[in-house]
C-alpha cells in the first residue's frame, strides 16, 4: 500500500537516499554526492510544499518523488527539479498518481506552466511526462555540476499548461 504526501517534513538525507535508489545504474548517482545533491536542490529553489512523495506504508520508505520549485521571478511557472521511482515500484502507476497530486497543488498556487527537461536518451522518462500531458518544446544543452567539475547533457525541454 502506498500513501502520498507533500515533502515538507522529509529531510534532505531521506530525499538523497531515495534519489540514489531511484537512479541506481545511472551516471548521475556516480557523480552526485550528498553535498552536490543538496546544492542542486538549493540552487533550484526546491519547495517541499509543492513536491510530492509516495511512501510504502509497510516500510515507511520514500519510493517515488517529484521535487519541484517555483522559478525565480516567475510565480506562474513551476519547475520539476527531479522525478524518480525506486525500480521495484516502477510501472505501478505511482508516478502518475503523484503527478495528479502535484497538478492539484500547482493549481492551488495559481501556477500556469509546469516545465522540466528530460534526457534525450531516456525514453521511459519522456513517455511518463508525455502521458501526463507535457509537450516537447525543443532540445537544450544544460551544464550540470558534479563534484569534480561539470558536464553537458542533451535534453528535451518540456512544458505542461496547468
Amino acid at each position: 500500500m502506498i500513501t502520498y504526501t507533500t515533502l515538507e517534513d522529509v529531510s534532505y538525507a531521506t530525499l538523497y537516499d531515495a534519489f540514489m535508489k531511484a537512479f541506481v545504474g545511472f551516471r548521475i548517482t556516480k557523480e552526485a554526492d550528498y553535498e552536490t545533491f543538496c546544492e542542486m536542490l538549493e540552487s533550484h529553489n526546491y519547495d517541499a510544499s509543492i513536491s510530492v512523495g509516495a511512501f510504502d506504508i509497510e516500510t515507511g520508505e520514500l519510493v517515488s518523488f517529484v521535487l519541484n520549485s517555483i522559478l525565480k521571478n516567475d510565480k506562474e511557472t513551476a519547475y520539476d527539479i527531479l522525478t524518480g521511482t525506486i525500480p521495484d515500484y516502477r510501472r505501478l502507476g505511482i508516478s502518475s498518481s503523484i503527478f495528479v497530486k502535484v497538478k492539484e497543488l500547482l493549481k492551488q498556487k495559481q501556477v500556469k506552466l509546469y516545465t522540466t527537461e528530460v534526457l534525450l536518451n531516456n525514453p521511459d522518462a519522456l513517455n511518463l511526462y508525455l502521458a501526463q500531458g507535457f509537450e516537447i518544446k525543443g532540445e537544450v544543452t544544460n551544464v550540470i555540476k558534479i563534484p569534480n567539475g561539470s558536464r553537458e547533457v542533451k535534453e528535451y525541454k518540456i512544458v505542461l499548461k496547468i
